[in-house]
């Protein structure tokens, strides 16, 4: 049985500039903001976030998977490690879109929409949560 992956993006939000957010990252120090340990990784995150910023949702959900999100596999490691972050009301009321997006190499970020809104959950500097 092959294993399907959720809608990219809330269609409602397509049209909408995407906007990241921090209140739900981690606090542990290894997917934490606390790992972008130098400047340099600090540097990448920040201007990943802010091109992305210049995107609406629909524009996001088409950049080619390499440089855009992908939608986590329902049930998956990744998929879990969201959703316990996940605080936003669609834990109660609906569908959740939950996703990575490459910021260089093996530096993810993992997070899910909410409305308009990125909530950046977990930061994987070293590409250590999807090893491949």
């Amino acid at each position: 049985m092959e294993k399907v992956a959720p809608t990219k993006i809330d269609i409602k939000y397509a049209n909408e500039k995407v906007v990241f957010r921090i209140s739900s990252c981690t606090t542990d120090k290894k997917y934490s903001l606390h790992s972008l340990k130098n400047r340099t990784t600090a540097e990448k995150f920040i201007k990943a976030i802010k091109k992305k910023e210049e995107l609406t949702w629909k524009q996001l959900a088409s950049v080619p998977r390499e440089r855009g999100i992908t939608p986590e596999i329902k049930n998956s490691k990744s998929y879990k490690m969201i959703d316990d972050r996940n605080k936003s009301d669609s834990m109660v009321t609906g569908e959740k879109y939950y996703f990575h997006m490459r910021v260089t190499g093996k530096f993810r970020i993992f997070g899910y929409q909410w409305k308009e809104y990125f909530f950046i959950t977990h930061i994987d500097v070293d590409g250590k949560i999807h090893n491949h």
